[in-house]
């Protein structure tokens, strides 16, 4: 009720503010062009609070995650494979089960699907708007993990929503 969820799709470009002016980069974002706002949305990306939401239930896995290499990128074919299975790997995943459907998936499953599929363009900040509030506490853990493994090995910085202040306490350089 206070906007987070708001603020974070507004952070991701989803949803333009009604008042005010973001600014990224130290540029207002209010005059980007097209062009502009789509290249700067590879820089961006979002993991939302619900995976299974989030995801097509009519499409695969790796449909999925070719989607953002397809409007983003002139990869061809087999580069986008290898990238999709490498990013499964470093999810937790096992790349063969990239044909699947979300639905064939653990909520543990679908978040890393989830954060694989906002890894894909090697963003610089991705905003996770409580990632970790639908999965139970053993699984939390594994993805905060995940979270933070993957946020050293590609250098993005995280804005990251929760209530759960041990979760903050966890993840969180800056509060």
């Amino acid at each position: 009720g206070c906007g987070k969820s708001t603020l974070a799709r507004q952070l991701t470009l989803i949803e333009a503010p009604t008042q005010g002016e973001l600014f990224i980069n130290d540029e207002g974002t209010t005059g980007y062009s097209r062009k502009a706002l789509k290249d700067l949305r590879t820089e961006i990306q979002m993991v939302f609070q619900n995976p299974y939401g989030s995801l097509n239930p009519r499409h695969t896995i790796a449909y999925q995650l070719t989607e953002p290499l397809d409007i983003h990128t002139n990869l061809s074919k087999e580069e986008k494979r290898d990238k999709i299975n490498e990013m499964m790997r470093n999810v937790g995943l096992r790349p063969e089960h990239a044909g699947r459907f979300p639905h064939m998936f653990s909520g543990g499953q679908r978040q890393r699907i989830a954060l694989a599929r906002a890894m894909m363009l090697n963003p610089k900040i991705v905003v996770a708007d409580e990632p970790t509030s639908a999965l139970d506490v053993s699984i939390q853990a594994q993805v905060l993990n995940l979270f933070m493994d993957l946020q050293d090995e590609y250098r993005t910085a995280y804005v990251f929503i929760s209530h759960n202040l041990s979760v903050v306490r966890h993840v969180a350089d800056d509060v």
